[in-house]
């Protein structure tokens, strides 16, 4: 790339997260969102002459982490969200979406459930809250920004 050309800028505000209907602000220092496919997308099989061949895992599971400062509403969000899933049991079908207005990626999945709940801690200083989604239906579109 030639030295001087524009990327886009990047802004941490424009990062909108819904999960299950709820639109959730308060996501911790450093990366508050991590989304990720449980297995790779191919997998290559070398032969005894040195071809190549590989076969496509179709899978769409994944797991989307949301790490919200332990001082957060999301949090309390989080924990009414869970609550009513268990007590009406809507399980797996929990749907999330996260948009980084300031550039194209997109992450979304209408099929998700509470995978891992946060380890509460506390401490001197506010520490944070780890919610982890497990996805059926994991879409993931890595883009640039504006």
């Amino acid at each position: 790339m030639a030295a001087g050309n524009y990327q886009g800028a990047y802004s941490a505000d424009k990062v909108i997260m819904v999960v299950g209907g709820l639109t959730l602000s308060g996501g911790d220092d450093g990366d508050f969102v991590a989304a990720e496919y449980a297995e790779d997308r191919a997998t290559p099989k070398v032969g005894a002459d040195g071809e190549v061949g590989i076969s496509v895992n179709p899978s769409k599971l994944g797991t989307i982490t949301f790490t919200f400062s332990a001082s957060s509403n999301a949090n309390d969000q989080l924990s009414d969200l869970v609550a009513m899933d268990s007590t009406f049991g809507f399980r797996g079908s929990i749907p999330i979406s996260v948009v980084d207005l300031s550039g194209r990626s997109v992450i979304t999945a209408t099929k998700s459930w509470l995978q891992t709940a946060p380890a509460i801690t506390f401490g001197k200083e506010i520490g944070s809250r780890e919610w982890v989604f497990g996805c059926a239906d994991l879409s993931l579109f890595a883009g640039g920004n504006n």
